[in-house]
């Protein structure tokens, strides 16, 4: 059996396929699989991490505007629908399976023309465009979320929740405070930008530690070249427990996360919805920093109707906004344990046991018909 994964130029869309893969690599060791990524985006790197093989296309932006980059991206679009002509001619896979992401569309375009079983995952609140239209022409749609699948045919469309990486629920409070030199009776904040980093998060961050350090620890996945030097306070105490107590990290690979996920009391993050469904998961109080005027905002006020997670609006980098919020969480633990508890209950835990089966269910109706 071949599969093919395919998504990037973030890394929102790649996290519930790497789940995935994990999962039917577990199950089926036998079965190739391959990634179709983006020439420029991140997803190479973690690919190739977790032992893919990797082929890039062309990617093209699917606007829903006027623009004369239009016409530019009408011939970008055939000649990477005519690479996935060639790619399912030469590799022949059996299975193709996406969260998004526009270079998906022409691949899966190709596929359907090739009479191949394809699979379009709807990760976020919001549909996307390339979900929207790859949903016409894919053999499954699978939602994340149950008030998802009036928004696709339903003869087609599954429930399934987020897969969410195995090894992220592994992790081990006691590895997070030897690796990471923790006060195990201070509570301890993780901050997440996203796959790459969040630059005006990690200023908002910079500006605020001096204020909330005294009372929490502090870990903090800066992403690559977005570090931002926090001020210093001229020998006060202050600058000791910064030294002390503050972790910045240009990337926590998946066992860190892990460990510092376990030792985490509040995580502040982005709202993609692969870093909210394994908090979720997790059971982890949070606080969201969404990017403004995005489909990061849908996410955040779901997640904030069903566990109150609380939202802070980045764009008015409001420092002593954020302090206080920061200071009002940390102030009621039993608050972040009800938060907690109501994260638990939105993303189903066997989601990616739960899709790995519905692929070798349909791995097994192709066998037996060929």
């Amino acid at each position: 059996m071949r599969i093919i994964f395919s998504g990037g130029g973030t890394l929102g869309p790649v996290m519930p396929l790497i789940a995935i893969y994990q999962e039917l690599k577990k199950n089926r060791p036998d079965w190739e699989f391959l990634w179709v990524g983006t020439k420029d985006g991140p997803e190479e790197r973690l690919v190739g991490s977790y032992g893919l093989n990797f082929k890039k296309i062309l990617a093209v932006k699917l606007r829903r505007y006027m623009s004369w980059k239009n016409v530019a991206d009408f011939f970008i679009f055939w000649a990477a629908f005519a690479q996935s002509v060639q790619l399912m001619k030469l590799w022949q896979p059996d299975i193709l399976i996406t969260a998004g992401g526009y270079i998906s569309v022409p691949l899966h375009l190709a596929a359907w023309f090739f009479k191949k079983v394809t699979i379009v995952h709807q990760q976020d609140v919001r549909v996307g465009l390339a979900n929207r239209l790859m949903s016409f022409f894919a053999t499954y749609v699978t939602t994340s979320l149950e008030i998802n699948v009036k928004d696709f045919p339903k003869n087609k469309t599954i429930r399934m929740g987020n897969p969410v990486r195995a090894g992220v629920l592994r992790g081990s409070r006691e590895a997070a405070i030897a690796h990471f030199s923790l006060d195990p009776d201070l509570p301890t904040i993780l901050i997440l930008g996203g796959g790459t980093g969040a630059l005006s998060l990690n200023k908002l961050v910079a500006r605020s530690l001096g204020e909330v350090i005294d009372r929490c620890q502090v870990i903090h996945m800066t992403g690559p070249g977005k570090a931002v030097a926090v001020p210093k306070f001229l020998g006060n105490t202050r600058d000791r427990l910064l030294a002390e107590r503050y972790h910045p990290m240009v990337f926590l690979d998946e066992d860190l996360l892990a460990h510092a996920l376990a030792a985490a009391d509040l995580v502040v993050c982005r709202a993609g919805f692969s870093t909210l469904s394994e908090l979720s998961v997790l059971g982890k109080a949070i606080l969201i920093v969404p990017i403004a005027n995005s489909h990061q905002e849908d996410n955040a006020i779901y997640f904030n109707h069903r566990a109150e997670a609380p939202i802070f609006n980045e764009g008015s980098q409001n420092k002593d906004e954020f302090v206080r919020e920061i200071k009002r969480l940390l102030g009621d633990l039993g608050e972040l344990k009800v938060m907690g508890h109501n994260m638990s209950k939105i993303i189903p835990k066997d989601a990616r046991e739960k899709y790995a089966f519905l692929i070798e269910e349909i791995a097994a109706k192709l066998s037996s018909q060929s």
